[in-house]
């Protein structure tokens, strides 16, 4: 139960940082910026980087948590612990979808686009079991291909899939930035 509280919190903080990200350009401090020799490439993709740390930062303390949670109740701590480096992947990944949707068609709706994704991905994975869905409507869902990590229940596929959609996600929205520039 706590990685599916913990994908819908990591997604939606992952939402609220993309949001931030995009309001740079929305609240108009990026002309600010643009102003130097900076162009819009380079910033969505330096502050997507700065995106990325603010993840780590906000797995770190989960996992730091979850160590002093599982500690105190005097059981293995290293598994879990290592589980959470999973909700962290996952936030990046929808980050990375966030970036993408902000660099390629608005900035103004990538915040919303990773919340929508996030909710649906959660709808999903939960309804499909329970409503005796087929298993490809299941298998539509990100957090269904990231194992059990929490008990250490690793799908290294599904992880190297959201290390390259946070990767390719940062790329599309720089490119896309690209094309917004003025020469």
């Amino acid at each position: 139960m706590f990685v599916y509280l913990g994908f819908i919190v990591a997604g939606l903080c992952a939402s609220t940082l993309v949001a931030g990200w995009a309001s740079d350009e929305n609240g108009r401090r990026l002309e600010m910026l643009l102003a130097s020799p900076l162009g819009r490439a380079r910033w969505a993709i330096s502050s997507g980087i700065g995106v990325f740390g603010a993840i780590v930062v906000m797995t770190v303390l989960s996992m730091l948590g979850i160590a002093i949670g599982v500690a105190s109740a005097g059981t293995d701590v290293l598994t879990p612990v290592a589980g959470a480096v999973v909700i962290g992947l996952y936030a990046a990944a929808v980050a990375g979808i966030g970036f993408a949707v902000g660099g390629l068609y608005r900035n103004t709706i990538a915040g919303e686009a990773v919340a929508v994704f996030v909710i649906a991905t959660f709808l999903i994975e939960f309804l499909a079991p329970l409503l005796n869905l087929p298993d490809w409507v299941h298998q539509l869902a990100l957090t269904s291909h990231l194992g059990q990590p929490m008990i250490g229940n690793w799908d290294p596929i599904g992880m190297t899939v959201c290390v390259a959609i946070a990767v390719v996600g940062l790329i599309l929205g720089g490119v896309g930035m690209r094309n917004r520039d003025v020469a």
